[in-house]
Order: structure tokens, then C-alpha cells, then sequence
């Protein structure tokens, strides 16, 4: 595999197979494993705490969007101390502020914000459903700063991920009724890899979901929610696709009768069968 940094994510463009769909040719290299946040080399201040050993691939339940917040989901992602975003690595002494107007929190307090807060917020749902037994990440300095100090380590995994228009198709052997669906996967990056992926473990290559669900016949009738329908093909698509849709289609409706419009309305998405399978 490449090797990859948190610096940037290089795009490249070629053809990807991937089990039970034909994929749009444009992927980036998404790092799995553990990598290292470490201070710039070139910081005003020097550290004083070890770098932090971060597993990549523990937080692919959450949307890439939850930490990379101005990513677009088409540009390289870049380093969070990348120029133009959070650039200064601790806070300026008091009077050497920046004057410009532009607020943004120094690397320190970005990453505290992102990953100690979502920990603490985390716990505090947990502990409010009645769990007794917390489970998240580490919150206390040590938990992520260890003393001694740990390792650097950069796993050199990855995995190609498609960013264009995936096309999802029938099994093998299968006579559709209706047309293939051109998923747009790149349009989904607001979402956890495992909100559908649900089975993925972070390291292997992503199947299709054919490849689990198997069954090419309904066995519970025509009701997919059936729990007979478990591991029928098209009763997971659906489930998937077409539940959240109309979710965010309630959504998009409470924002428009609240008075919203432009940009902050949810966006629109396909609940009915021609708005996402071809003609033929």
C-alpha cells in the first residue's frame, strides 16, 4: 500500500474492481490503522506533552465530515495545520492576537475540541441512557499523552475509496425488474462508512452488500422490514437507501414549514423508484 499521512489525502485516478459493483474511476486512499498527531516541526511553542497515537480506523463509525469539517468530500483533505486552517499550534499571548477578525482555534484547541469534547459527550449519553459500563474514548490527559512516551506510528494501510458514481447491479443471475441505480458514494461522505457498511471492521476491502446478503428471493413476502428479509439483496438496499431518504425528506419538510430555504434546508434525496433506478 502507500504510505499516507494526515498531512494530505492524494487523489489518483484508475479503475478500482470491487466485489458485486462497477465503480467510478476517481478513488483516494483512505488511511487505516494507527497514525500519530504530532506538533509541526516548525511550531512557536514546543510541545510538552507526547504525540498522540490515534486509531484511524476506530472512528469510521462517524462521518469524515464529524473531524475534516470544511472538506468538501472532492478536494485532498488536508492536515489540520494546514495553512488557512487551524495553522497556529497554541493559542497567541495575550496582545499578539490575530487583528484580521479570523477567530479560528489554534491545533491544540481544535483537536481538543474534536476528540477529547465528542469522548466527554459520549460518556455523558451513555451515563444519561443508564449505562453502567462507559465506553469511549480516554479524556484525561494521560489517556492520549502517554508518559513515557509512546512510539510514532504511521501504519502504512490503506484502502481505495471510490468518490465518483458507484453502479449498483443485481446479482449474478438475477433478472431486475427495473434499471441498475448510479449511487453517487462521494455525495455520502456526510455519513459514517458504517451507517451502511455496518459489518465493515475498518481494515478489510468494503463488499458489496450482495456479498452478505445473499438471498435473491423474499422469503418473508414483499414486506422488507420483515425480519425473514434479513439477508435478502434488495431488502437491505432499501432499508438503507430508502429509510434514511425519507428521513431526511420529513426533515427537509419541517425546515421548509419552519421557513427555511437555500442552504439551510437539509438536502433533497430520491424516495420514489424512477429517482434512483435508470430507465433500463
Amino acid at each position: 500500500m502507500k504510505r499516507l499521512f494526515l498531512i494530505a489525502v492524494p487523489w489518483f485516478a484508475f479503475v478500482f474492481i470491487f466485489t458485486g459493483l462497477a465503480l467510478a474511476e476517481a478513488t483516494f486512499e483512505l488511511p487505516t490503522g494507527t497514525m500519530t498527531l504530532q506538533a509541526p516541526e516548525d511550531a512557536e511553542h514546543k510541545a510538552t506533552l507526547s504525540s498522540v497515537n490515534f486509531p484511524h480506523s476506530l472512528h469510521f463509525s462517524y462521518s469524515c465530515q464529524e473531524c475534516h469539517h470544511a472538506w468538501d468530500g472532492n478536494a485532498p483533505i488536508q492536515g489540520c495545520g494546514t495553512s488557512g486552517c487551524h495553522e497556529n499550534f497554541w493559542v497567541p499571548k495575550p496582545g499578539q492576537a490575530d487583528e484580521s477578525g479570523n477567530k479560528v482555534k489554534s491545533l491544540v484547541g481544535a483537536y481538543h475540541q474534536a476528540c477529547r469534547d465528542c469522548h466527554r459527550k459520549e460518556a455523558d449519553q451513555q451515563k444519561a441512557a443508564g449505562s453502567k459500563s462507559i465506553v469511549t474514548g480516554p479524556v484525561a490527559c494521560a489517556g492520549c499523552h502517554p508518559d513515557p512516551h509512546s512510539e510514532v506510528v504511521d501504519s502504512d494501510e490503506a484502502l481505495s475509496v471510490p468518490m465518483g458514481i458507484v453502479t449498483i447491479a443485481p446479482p449474478e443471475g438475477v433478472e431486475a425488474t427495473r434499471g441498475t441505480v448510479g449511487f453517487p458514494h462521494g455525495l455520502h461522505f456526510q455519513f459514517a462508512c458504517k451507517a451502511c457498511h455496518h459489518d465493515w471492521d475498518g481494515e478489510s476491502e468494503v463488499e458489496a452488500c450482495s456479498s452478505c446478503h445473499n438471498e435473491t428471493e423474499p422469503t418473508g413476502g414483499r414486506n422488507i422490514k420483515s425480519e425473514d428479509n434479513v439477508m435478502y439483496y434488495l431488502a437491505a438496499y432499501h432499508n438503507v437507501c430508502v429509510t434514511c431518504h425519507r428521513d431526511m425528506d420529513k426533515e427537509r419538510r419541517a425546515a421548509m414549514a419552519q421557513g427555511k430555504t437555500g442552504a439551510d434546508l437539509p438536502k433533497a434525496a430520491p424516495v420514489n423508484c424512477s429517482g434512483c433506478h435508470s430507465p433500463s
